[in-house]
């Protein structure tokens, strides 16, 4: 493209626009640089940021391309990962009510008694739920890398043990 191209040619609206926003931001910029106070003055105004939402329509273009057929596979894959929101969304749901419940256990159980390494884990309600987390998803070890359940061991013993990780 030419410079007479880009600014004349078929985008010659939104082109000469994208510009004026460069420019309006370059402006903003140096006045903030070189003239603080006037900077400070200029705040309550609003910002050449703003114009940029206008940019946000011509995205409406794109919403028409897809739907030529050469997009309907992606168009398909968008409305399934729409579609399974809610699913996702209740099953995040299940997940934490279940993770509240067995931190409400282990806080009850573990959080009472000072046992080294374990009570600062389930010392709080918000802080077992954290522990609760990250032992459903594999990293169930203390600060210094061993596991929680082996400081639990010599504490509540083994049938704790035993059913608190089964």
């Amino acid at each position: 493209h030419t410079f007479a191209g880009h600014f004349c040619g078929r985008h010659k609206f939104a082109n000469c626009f994208d510009a004026m926003l460069i420019l309006l931001d370059l402006l903003q910029l140096l006045i903030e640089l070189a003239f603080p106070e006037a900077a400070e003055a200029m705040s309550e105004a609003p910002s050449a940021s703003l114009f940029r939402i206008v940019r946000l329509m011509r995205l409406g273009r794109l919403v028409r391309a897809l739907k030529a057929e050469i997009f309907r596979s992606l168009s398909e894959m968008i409305h399934g990962i729409a579609a399974g929101m809610g699913t996702l969304a209740w099953s995040i749901v299940l997940l934490m009510f279940f993770l509240y419940v067995f931190a409400l256990i282990l806080r009850e159980s573990l959080g009472r008694k000072a046992a080294d390494n374990v009570y600062e884990l389930f010392d709080s309600v918000p802080r077992s739920v954290f522990t609760v987390f990250r032992c459903s998803f594999g990293d169930c070890n203390s600060a210094t890398g061993v596991p929680i359940f082996e400081y639990v061991l010599p504490t509540y013993g083994p049938g704790y043990v035993a059913s608190s990780s089964a």
